[in-house]
């Protein structure tokens, strides 16, 4: 069985363990109207998210235009560092998907394509309770998902190697980056990508609520 190997648990953020839409969105809309650009509703932003904060930016603003991306880059991680917490929580189940990999003595990590600051600020603010190997977040264009650097990082950290770890994400840039690293993936339907677009990419396995994932890991 594929999940009976995996010995390290590496998750995702946003769309995964936490609700962020909300305040991403806030944070975005904000910087579009001091650049005088029409806002964005939510369920746009939702499809913006995944690919780091210059990709967020790029796609809110919806050309290019350096100049104007660099000054709502400045903006976005100004107000988003002032609200980050306004109206995020952890997804119902994440607190009893963390309680049973922590009693299975299963290494924790989470990696990230949020900037690395706010995604270490989260992860302690609402994760503060459980202890993870590794958290690391979005500190170069050239190193985030899915590149596989850091997650190979992270087995090595976790002292397994790729095929022991199981990476769960809600996107196919975490599909990809498990399958560049030589991990096993499981994507959450619940974030922010549809389940039919996750399940064309094959991934292991698709999970409609958090503890599905222990289930799988028997």
């Amino acid at each position: 069985m594929l999940f009976a190997s995996v010995r390290g648990v590496i998750l995702d953020l946003d769309g995964t363990l936490a609700d962020t839409l909300r305040d991403i969105t806030d944070a975005v809309n904000v910087a579009l109207r001091e650049l005088g650009l029409p806002a964005q509703p939510m369920s746009a932003v939702r499809r913006f998210v995944g690919d780091g904060l210059p990709m967020l930016c790029r796609r809110a603003m919806g050309f290019e235009d350096d100049q104007k991306l660099n000054r709502m880059i400045e903006i976005v991680t100004r107000e988003y560092r002032a609200h980050e917490l306004d109206h995020t929580t952890l997804y119902p189940g994440i607190p009893e998907l963390l309680d049973g990999l922590t009693s299975r003595g299963l290494p924790m990590a989470v990696l990230s394509n949020k900037p690395h600051a706010s995604t270490e600020r989260m992860v302690r603010h609402l994760c503060g309770k459980w202890r993870f190997v590794a958290v690391e977040g979005y500190r170069s264009e050239d190193m985030r998902k899915p590149d596989p650097r850091l997650a190979l990082e992270i087995a090595t950290a976790m002292r397994l190697p790729a095929s022991a770890v199981c990476l769960v994400g809600d996107s196919l840039t975490d599909l990809a980056t498990a399958r560049a690293a030589g991990m096993s993936c499981v994507l959450a339907t619940w974030g922010f990508r549809d389940r039919d677009e996750l399940a064309a990419g094959s991934p292991d396995a698709l999970i409609d609520r958090p503890t599905e994932l222990l289930e799988l890991l028997g």
